[in-house]
């Protein structure tokens, strides 16, 4: 799916509080735990650059990839010269160029519903990995999100003259390993009490080890390794609603 252009509008004060620079420090641990000599890296599904624009300032070279126009633009804005950011759909995108690593945060991977996409994305980061690079990817873990089930949130963030109220819906469905999320968002000019309101909708999938370790190999990675978020020390458990996987070209 694509970011509407609504959400991508208020999506940077929504995510404000999304810590960027210690999930880089954590891509960064990454690289230096399992790469060679990273220095360029492909960020799929790049979305309005959070990580991209850090690891650029890093030092590395970097080119983001997402199929939303909005959020592309946002990157670019954002970034003005420092990342190549271009507007495509990851599960098709060529280049003709190679990498040391690719990445995919916020759980890109969940946004790929079907098997046939899930294993287009995959190919796609190994066709535009040099032999020997890393992928690096992270989702919503099934034991997590059967254990914990998904549950109605309201976020509120004040920005300046603007309070925005986000309800977030979810509908888990076990059949098929995904989860619509209902996005309600209301935008409030405290200056002057006009409500704007919209509604986004996002599917997610959520994976288990084996089958992801299936669609790897089967592309061509090898030795795929799972960690939790932001945590390289231990294995995921049924807590980790979020988990980290990492992959190498051979």
């Amino acid at each position: 799916m694509s970011f509407g252009e609504k959400y991508s509008d208020i999506y940077d004060i929504i995510y404000s509080d999304k810590d960027y620079e210690k999930e880089c420090d954590f891509l960064e641990e990454i690289f230096s735990k399992f790469g060679d000599k990273i220095s360029s890296i492909l960020d799929l599904g790049c979305g309005s650059g959070g990580h991209s624009i850090i690891l650029s300032n890093r030092g590395y070279k970097i080119v983001g990839v997402d199929r939303s126009p909005y959020m592309v633009k946002k990157a670019r804005e954002k970034a003005k010269k420092e990342c190549l950011f271009l507007e495509h759909d990851i599960r098709n995108f060529r280049m003709n160029r190679e990498f040391d690593a690719v990445i995919s945060m916020f759980a890109v991977a969940s946004y790929q519903i079907e098997n046939d996409d899930v294993i287009s994305f995959f190919r796609t980061a190994f066709e535009h990995l040099r032999s020997g690079g890393l992928f690096t990817f992270d989702f919503w873990f099934g034991p997590a999100v059967l254990n914990e089930k998904p549950q109605v949130k309201i976020k509120e963030i004040n920005h300046q003259n603007l309070k925005i109220v986000r309800i977030t819906e979810p509908r888990l469905d076990i059949l098929s390993n995904t989860v619509d999320v209902n996005f309600k968002v209301f935008i409030i000019d405290k200056n002057n009490n006009i409500v704007e309101d919209f509604e986004e909708k996002h599917r997610m999938r959520f994976f288990f080890v084996k089958e992801l370790v299936y669609m790897l190999e089967n592309v061509g990675f090898s030795e795929p390794k799972f960690f939790p978020f932001l945590d390289l020390q231990r294995n995921p458990n049924d807590s980790d609603w979020n988990v980290s996987c990492v992959s190498i070209k051979p």
